[in-house]
C-alpha cells in the first residue's frame, strides 16, 4: 500500500501498488512520483510519474480507479505505451520479411488492447509466412503462389502433412478475424 499526496498535495490517496516498470522503454524500475489529479471524477486519478533510467527519463501517467471493496486505488492503465517488439526467429525473418513487419504490427496493436485488428493483423502475416515459405520452396511457381488464394497454396505446396493441417486450421481461424459471422467461435487449434 503506498500513499500519494495529489491535487497539490491537497489530497491524500491510497494506492494498491505503483508501477515496476516503465511504459516507454519496458524497463523494471522504481519511479518517481510527480503528482497526481482527479479532474472529473473522484473514483479515477492520473497519477505522473517519470522514468529514474537515465536512457529514458520520460514521464508516463497511471490511470488509477477506486475500489469500493478494498478503498485504495487501482492501476488501471499506463500511457503513453511503447510496446515490445515481437519476438521473431531470424531464419524467419530471411525468408519473409513483410511476415515479420505485419506479425509486429499485429503484436503490437494487441499491446495496446486493439485485438479487433491485431487479429487481422495475424492472419494478413501468416499468409505472408506461408506464401512466402512456398515461394522459397518453389522459386519456380513464384507467380502461381501470390496469385492463389492461400488455402489452395497450402494444398498444392505444403509437402508436409502436419504442416498442412495446422496452416489449414490457422488460417480458417485467422479468416474468422476478417468476418462479419464467426465460423469457428469456440473452437481451438490442436497441435
Amino acid at each position: 500500500m503506498y500513499e500519494l499526496l495529489i491535487n497539490g498535495g491537497q489530497d491524500g490517496i491510497r494506492v494498491n501498488m505503483i508501477p515496476d516498470f516503465c511504459p516507454i522503454c519496458n524497463v523494471g524500475i522504481e519511479p518517481r512520483f510527480i503528482t497526481g489529479l482527479n479532474c472529473s471524477d473522484e473514483n479515477n486519478v492520473d497519477v505522473l510519474f517519470t522514468c529514474p533510467k537515465s536512457t529514458c527519463k520520460k514521464m508516463f501517467i497511471a490511470n488509477c480507479i477506486f475500489a469500493y471493496q478494498s478503498g485504495t486505488y487501482n492501476i488501471n492503465s499506463l500511457l503513453p505505451r511503447t510496446p515490445k517488439a515481437a519476438p521473431t526467429a531470424e531464419e524467419v525473418v530471411e525468408i519473409s520479411p513483410q511476415f515479420a513487419v505485419i506479425y509486429n504490427q499485429a503484436f503490437q496493436a494487441e499491446a495496446y488492447g486493439l485485438g479487433e485488428v491485431a487479429g487481422v493483423g495475424y492472419r494478413k502475416s501468416l499468409e505472408y509466412l506461408i506464401k512466402d515459405y512456398c515461394t522459397a520452396q518453389h522459386p519456380d511457381k513464384d507467380e502461381d503462389i501470390k496469385k492463389r488464394p492461400i488455402a489452395q497454396v497450402i494444398e498444392a505446396f505444403v509437402s508436409n502433412e502436419n504442416v498442412k493441417q495446422c496452416a489449414k486450421r490457422a488460417i480458417w481461424l485467422g479468416n474468422d478475424e476478417t468476418h462479419y459471422v464467426e465460423n469457428g467461435k469456440g473452437r481451438t487449434l490442436k497441435i
